[in-house]
């Protein structure tokens, strides 16, 4: 069932109460499941189907509840927006050059979208079909600061039987920066109590954004050449680790031409064997690996998380864009849309 093209009156859901969880949408392939909620468009659980697992073995990191996702303020799994990442003392200029100034919710930086980001809307379940569903949200003029109604939609479906498509689109009454993605933290092992840093990782990029000790970005590009950042060939993430000098939270500035589907990462677990390509038509990749996670974060099955149980990778434009010429653009003005698309495969 396809349905009428959402606007600001009608994308808006019922509020959301305490002890209660958001509607959940199942989509499945012989080979996947995916579970998706309405609280933050986001994803619950990816499970794959195996002839050693033939029930699935989840491979993306869920909580027990929405109260756990609201009290735990990770973002997991959920659509971070109207930003993505970092901007600087929550603040940038606007095309006039007045100053815009944001919610502050990491010391005086804007991280996420700020304290009530997207992650912890709920959003309209605006279309739905056996292989697709849409969510819809509409963030209003001042929303954590910034300007413009914003409406938004981020569409869920399934492209062939082991890949997965996500695609985010906005547009906005008035010129706003716009930068969103999908925040999942993958543990190909299925074992969140176990860490995730034995993974293979591989990212197509020849640069890097070093940061300083609040994770904004400094000066230009590096090139990831004889350092931790060097995943340009399949590297175990732990064995990096000790030349990774600021740890593993940092924006990869991706190769290829931002705004086309292209390859960029692909991540395999050695023991089980089991791998994710990942595909993004953005500029830059937010590698992060968990290591906020605790015992006392529970999973569906009660299953205390590892402190390096997941890997996250956030396909987006750089950190603080709005207050960088040099990067990306982040903005759309009245009459664009902003347009991301995400895409999975898994084996």
């Amino acid at each position: 069932m396809n349905a009428a093209k959402p606007n600001a009156e009608t994308a808006q859901p019922a509020p959301r109460k305490k002890g209660t969880n958001a509607p959940r949408i199942r989509l499945t392939t012989s080979q996947i499941r995916l579970t998706v909620s309405a609280l933050g468009a986001r994803m619950c659980a990816l499970d794959l189907y195996e002839d050693s697992a033939p029930n699935g073995t989840n491979i993306a990191i869920g909580l027990s509840d929405d109260d756990a996702y609201m009290a735990q303020d990770s973002y997991i799994g959920a659509i971070c927006g109207r930003y993505a990442n970092r901007i600087e003392n929550s603040r940038y200029r606007d095309e006039s050059g007045a100053e815009i100034r944001l919610v502050a919710n990491e010391g005086a930086t804007h991280l996420h979208g700020g304290i009530d980001g997207f992650d912890k809307r709920m959003w309209a379940i605006t279309a739905q079909s056996e292989r697709s569903v849409s969510f819809t949200l509409t963030s209003p003029d001042g929303d954590q600061g910034y300007r413009g109604t914003l409406v938004t939609t981020a569409t869920y479906s399934i492209v062939d039987e082991n890949r997965l498509r996500l695609e985010i689109t906005a547009t906005c009454d008035q010129t706003c920066p716009v930068n969103m993605t999908s925040h999942a933290y993958w543990n190909l092992t299925g074992k969140f109590d176990q860490t995730a840093s034995n993974h293979i990782l591989q990212i197509d990029a020849d640069q890097w954004l070093p940061v300083d000790d609040k994770l904004i970005p400094l000066d230009k590009p590096k090139s990831v050449n004889g350092t931790g950042y060097d995943f340009r060939n399949p590297q175990r993430v732990a064995d990096m680790l000790p030349n990774a000098t600021q740890g593993f939270d940092h924006n990869f500035c991706l190769n290829g031409g931002r705004g086309t589907l292209r390859q960029i990462a692909t991540l395999s677990d050695p023991d089980s064997g089991r791998w994710m390509k990942l595909f993004s038509t953005e500029a830059g990749l937010q590698f992060y690996l968990a290591q906020h996670f605790a015992s006392e974060m529970k999973t569906e099955s009660g299953i205390g998380l590892h402190q390096n149980a997941g890997i996250a990778l956030e396909p987006q434009t750089y950190p603080n864009s709005p207050n960088r010429p040099d990067f990306p653009s982040p903005w759309i003005k009245p009459g664009e849309t902003y347009r991301h698309v995400i895409e999975w495969e898994f084996s």
